[in-house]
């Protein structure tokens, strides 16, 4: 999959107008990575809370990203990862939060995403709806775009930034 300059201008105005910028991954060997992973590339943008619509106890930002194809959603597969004290962590991920009173969980909150041709979707869902999601953190987020599979690296943990990076020859 080539991508065009065309097609990324669109991605970054979509995503600039939601106050999020993403940047392509570049890498010594051009935008799409080495070769025979050229149907392999990463965005990052940024998931900010202010652009999130809030439905009861989810606060989800939507993003139209063309890269997303027909090809990608049947064949191929996405992997998102935020960064959190310095690392990254793939998605979705789960944490509890404690009570200030008792050494218990009171309630857990999820980062999840889903996608579609043409559509991503980034979200916080909590257990409950009692709380303020938008007192959550904004997150710096990674998408990795793999657009079919690539049979010979089948297993590589795709849980791990630095692993899926360093296999596809992907940049920070």
């Amino acid at each position: 999959m080539k991508l065009s300059l065309q097609s990324l201008l669109f991605v970054f105005l979509a995503l600039s107008a939601t106050g999020c910028i993403i940047e392509e991954s570049v890498g010594p060997e051009g935008p799409m990575g080495p070769p025979g992973n050229a149907n392999v590339f990463s965005l990052g943008f940024d998931f900010f809370l202010d652009d999130a619509v809030v439905n009861g106890a989810v606060a989800s930002v939507q993003y139209e990203v063309p890269d997303l194809t027909a090809s990608v959603v049947d064949d191929g597969a996405i992997l998102m990862f935020f960064r959190d004290q310095g690392t990254w962590t793939a998605m979705p991920y789960t944490f509890g939060v404690e009570s200030q009173d008792l050494p218990a969980v009171d309630y857990t909150v999820s980062l999840g995403f889903g996608y579609e041709v043409g559509f991503l979707e980034v979200f916080y869902e909590a257990s409950t709806d009692a709380i303020n999601l938008r007192q959550l953190p904004d997150r710096e987020m990674k998408m990795v775009v793999i657009d079919g599979w690539y049979h010979g690296k089948r297993n590589v943990d795709l849980t791990d930034w630095e692993i899926v990076k360093a296999t596809f020859g992907l940049s920070d």
